[in-house]
């Protein structure tokens, strides 16, 4: 997928801590053919140069979490909203069985903070590890660091919410605890982000979301809107005059009210939406920085 070298001359700059982004360590023999046949992702192509992302689904294909994946020494590494972890943890635990694969938490470990992208490793989902710091090129345009904790962080409130703008902006699809098992993984775009493989064996939900891509059966995807109001929470209903029409997956406030993606069917993409409870204030289309198929 990507093709370019990274630059090892890249030095860490000063980082605001995430303390809405965890980790789960997965080590051990057997951690990634444990992983691989649970994530979307091929684990194959997982190296120690990139960050990929993946989804965990249920046996109905329903996604669990939407995670991103890196190598660190043995260890990989999952990073995902917080609030997911422990959920995320107890899942996979149930499925170790007697693979050779430890699954604990990140927290205490490690830190993920946001740092200057100007010096990041490229192209974009570069990963460079050095001196036991983790810089990735994140997609939007932004670095992101993992670091030992011990090491000291800014603190700054607002980061959170700059972080998950971005995010929103290049169209990177998050599940929290509300849109839980709420979407297939190609509404959520995976299939355009190199999450899924249809080429790979067999993984829980691979039935379900393997016979939607061969079908061509994709009749609902996650777009971005800017909406004239508070952001609504992950899984607040879209309406089209007053019929469901799809559901928030992700928002956060801006200076002119707020941005979300929304997984929205598609014969509805066109028709006027709005947030269900707020009729008054029509969503307005924005741009995905790539092309839905």
């Amino acid at each position: 997928m990507n093709d370019h070298p990274i630059d090892d001359h890249t030095a860490p700059l000063a980082a605001r801590r995430l303390d809405a982004l965890g980790t789960i360590l997965i080590s051990g023999g057997d951690a990634q053919s444990f992983l691989q046949g649970q994530l979307s992702f091929d684990m194959t192509r997982l190296t120690p140069d990139y960050v990929e992302v993946a989804s965990i689904n249920s046996a109905q294909g329903r996604v669990q979490a939407v995670v991103w994946l890196l190598r660190r020494h043995a260890t990989i590494v999952m990073m995902l909203p917080v609030a997911m972890a422990d959920t995320v943890i107890a899942r996979l635990r149930k499925f170790v069985l007697r693979a050779k694969a430890t699954i604990e938490s990140g927290q205490g470990q490690l830190s993920v903070g946001s740092i200057d992208s100007s010096r990041m490793p490229q192209p974009v989902r570069g990963h460079l590890e050095r001196d036991g710091l983790s810089l990735i090129h994140w997609p939007g345009g932004h670095g992101l660091v993992i670091a030992p904790a011990h090491i000291p962080m800014q603190v700054d409130p607002a980061n959170n919410d700059a972080w998950r703008l971005e995010n929103i902006r290049a169209g990177l699809p998050a599940v929290y605890p509300q849109t839980h098992e709420a979407f297939i993984a190609q509404m959520l775009n995976l299939d355009l982000l190199q999450g899924i493989s249809f080429e790979k064996g067999c993984y829980t939900g691979q039935e379900i979301i393997a016979r939607m891509h061969f079908r061509g059966q994709v009749k609902r995807r996650m777009l971005r809107y800017s909406f004239a109001g508070s952001p609504p929470a992950p899984g607040a209903r879209v309406v089209s005059e007053g019929n469901h029409a799809g559901d928030v997956v992700d928002a956060v406030a801006t200076s002119n009210g707020s941005e979300l993606l929304a997984v929205i069917n598609l014969a509805q993409a066109d028709a006027p939406l709005a947030i269900d409870g707020e009729p008054g204030k029509a969503l307005q289309r924005l741009p995905l920085p790539y092309d839905l198929k």
